[in-house]
């Protein structure tokens, strides 16, 4: 993955397929357009986006995720937002993540879906599904998080079959 400094970091890449749910989009006026614009997916035979799919697949490994949903807002999710609430980081995974945007310029965009966090080991994972590609973001967000110490050992892309993950 190219930084905005000329340089390089090397991201693993998990390939994952879930199944489409169905119908594979929120009716319209469940929530804000940006949100049932999403596609679905099914985990466990209920339907969710992508990101808390993940989330779900982390929690049977035994880490504590959330989908850091930073497009509507610094908000935090386990479950679909029109059915629960945004719920509060930990407080080693807010330092951490409040470290990361300080060193983004205090922006939250470019942020990777998914924090998760077991045994003081933290891991962030970019969900890429149908459509979805890297962007400038993404790699600024890389970048301050290296800075605030994350290795890239713990960052991941997690790809969708239709997801990609190249410019």
């Amino acid at each position: 993955m190219p930084l905005p400094d000329g340089g390089t970091v090397s991201i693993r890449t998990l390939r994952i397929s879930f199944s489409r749910a169905t119908p594979n989009r929120l009716p319209e006026g469940t929530l804000p357009r940006t949100y049932t614009s999403k596609p679905l997916v099914s985990a466990n035979g209920a339907a969710m986006f992508g990101e808390l799919a993940i989330v779900r697949w982390l929690e049977k490994d035994g880490w504590d995720a959330v989908w850091m949903d930073t497009f509507h807002g610094a908000k935090f999710w386990k479950a679909m937002p029109h059915k629960s609430q945004p719920v509060a980081l930990p407080p080693a995974a807010r330092a951490l993540y409040d470290a990361i945007r300080t060193a983004n310029g205090g922006k939250a965009s470019g942020t990777f879906d998914v924090m998760a966090w077991r045994n003081g080991e933290f891991a962030f994972l970019e969900y890429k599904g149908e459509g979805d590609r890297s962007n400038r973001k993404e790699a600024r967000w890389i970048a301050a998080a290296l800075a605030a110490g994350v290795l890239p050992t713990q960052l991941w892309f997690v790809l969708h079959p239709a997801g990609d993950s190249e410019e």
